[in-house]
């Protein structure tokens, strides 16, 4: 219940400000610090760490190519903080799930969509091809869009914890 609580003030935060509050994820941090360590007495230490560097080190490239925020991965961290590795691996998969029809959404109400598909095509094909890992910038053009990804991450949570699992 915690969780969702902290995710409900995530998203809420992400779409009014464009940020998520480190407060709020410390807050959530320490909840699954207190939460493993009660779980799993020595060994809670060793889960909580595991469980809140996968989403880093699994996200790291999407960071620095700026298609995925810090406040995002951070989140997913919190989340692995609390859940167990799999329920952790579930809700980001779900979240992703979410995003695409999220963004599909988007796209699909945008008037310069073409732009924007031919240049994430020509995008991908270079740093696939290149390895070029230049930061994702929108089009010139085209405007930026604006995506709080906490409320897919709220929702994909859900769905993980409360449908799947």
């Amino acid at each position: 219940m915690l969780l969702f609580v902290l995710l409900c003030l995530a998203a809420v935060q992400d779409i009014r400000s464009g940020k998520v509050a480190n407060r709020l994820i410390a807050m959530g941090l320490l909840a699954g610090a207190v939460f493993q360590a009660a779980e799993h007495q020595a060994w809670g230490v060793y889960y909580f760490l595991r469980n809140v560097s996968v989403p880093i080190i699994l996200f790291y490239l999407l960071f620095q190519m700026r298609v995925l925020g810090a406040g995002d991965i951070k989140l997913f961290s919190m989340i692995g903080s609390i859940l167990t590795i799999e329920e952790l691996y579930q809700c980001m998969a779900c979240s992703f799930l979410v995003a695409g029809a999220g963004a599909a959404a988007l796209l699909a109400t945008d008037r310069n969509r073409w732009i924007r598909l031919r240049y994430a095509i020509q995008y991908l094909f270079e740093a696939l091809r290149f390895g070029i890992k230049r930061p994702y910038e929108p089009p010139s053009g085209a405007g930026k869009l604006f995506f709080p990804f906490a409320v897919p991450i709220l929702f994909g949570t859900a769905i993980a914890c409360c449908i799947i699992g």
